[in-house]
């Protein structure tokens, strides 16, 4: 889901190639990119109290220090493996 969304980072070597600056690659979907954006932003917001994976997960990246950018990406891709996981859940209990 995180490839086909494009926020996956690209490989840190590949041939010759030594990668230093690595940004996510964009390859994906954009606007599954922004839903995700939207989620993040709307988590942040609402400030669930349970059951909340993903808003705990961002709590922790704030208080790592984390980089924005870097956080909400963390938190886009943490929030669609959650999602997938009861997605596939919910079709295995079908």
């Amino acid at each position: 889901m995180n490839a086909y969304a494009g926020n996956d980072a690209p490989s840190h070597q590949y041939g010759q190639y030594q990668g230093t600056k690595r940004h996510i690659s964009k390859r994906g979907s954009a606007s599954l990119r922004k839903v995700g954006y939207e989620v993040i932003m709307a988590l942040k917001v609402t400030k669930p109290t349970e059951d909340s994976a993903v808003y705990e997960f961002m709590i922790k990246k704030e208080l790592e220090g984390k980089p924005k950018n870097i956080a909400k990406m963390a938190d886009a891709n943490k929030f669609l493996r959650v999602y997938y996981a009861r997605i596939m859940n919910v079709y295995k209990t079908t």
